[in-house]
């Protein structure tokens, strides 16, 4: 992993879903806050991923709130978000 790690939901409605979590906590967001949040996130989850304190599968939060069940795409370099699990 060592290029820059991005993160992506698998349906809009799991984005949606973190979304509304967020911002019922947090506070809405414009598109430049949105995308600094998004790589936090993904540099949050690298770094616990890598240290062996996330496992793939497991639902992931970040600052309290569930992004959803985690992923990862290597083709793609992508930490990918589910809100329900996905067998």
């Amino acid at each position: 992993m060592a290029e820059q790690v991005e993160i992506e939901f698998y349906l809009d409605s799991d984005e949606i879903t973190f979304l509304e979590a967020w911002e019922n906590k947090y506070g809405e967001l414009n598109e430049e806050q949105l995308e600094e949040l998004y790589q936090e996130i993904a540099k949050d989850i690298e770094s616990k991923y890598q240290a062996g304190e996330h496992q793939l599968g497991k639902s992931f939060s970040y600052k309290e709130v569930k992004v959803g069940y985690s992923d990862y795409s290597t083709f793609n370099n992508w930490f990918l978000f589910s809100a329900t699990k996905r067998l």
